[in-house]
This record gives structure tokens, C-alpha cells and sequence, in this order.
């Protein structure tokens, strides 16, 4: 498993993407709208998100946001 802390300005886009790891995404700060399999939702402090593998998911920071993303297996490239 890895754990990554993001701090992302407002406004700023994470395209979408998919990857063999489960992700757990949970806001730790601020209103992150995240989209999964073509579902959007908005999400805010403490709210948790579970992406399967090789699930297609985005976001956007609609304010200042801090992320917390823990990935299993671990990440190779965040070694």
C-alpha cells in the first residue's frame, strides 16, 4: 500500500484516468467534484471515495483542497 498527500489550488484539473490499483481518496480539506464511471459528485472534509481498478475517474478542486489517496497494490512510480 501507499499513501499520497496532494494540496491542490482551486480550479486545478485532474484528468481522467484509470490505473490497476484501488484507490481510496478521502478529502481532508475543502470541495474536490470527483467523477467515477461517469458518475459526479462533489465531496468534502472527510468524505471518502473507493475507486475499483481500472475505473475512468477526474476531478476538480472547486475550492483549495488537501487529498489524502492510499493505493493497494502500492504504488510503483510514488516509490
Amino acid at each position: 500500500m501507499s499513501l499520497a498527500f496532494w494540496t491542490v489550488e482551486e480550479g486545478a484539473i485532474v484528468p481522467e484516468h484509470s490505473h490497476m490499483n484501488e484507490q481510496i481518496m478521502q478529502v481532508l480539506e475543502g470541495r474536490f467534484e470527483f467523477t467515477l464511471n461517469g458518475d459526479t459528485k462533489v465531496y468534502e472534509v472527510n468524505d471518502i471515495v473507493i475507486i475499483p481498478p481500472h475505473s475512468p475517474h477526474s476531478g476538480k478542486a472547486l475550492t483549495p483542497c488537501k487529498l489524502m489517496d492510499a493505493f493497494s497494490p502500492a504504488r510503483e512510480e510514488y516509490k
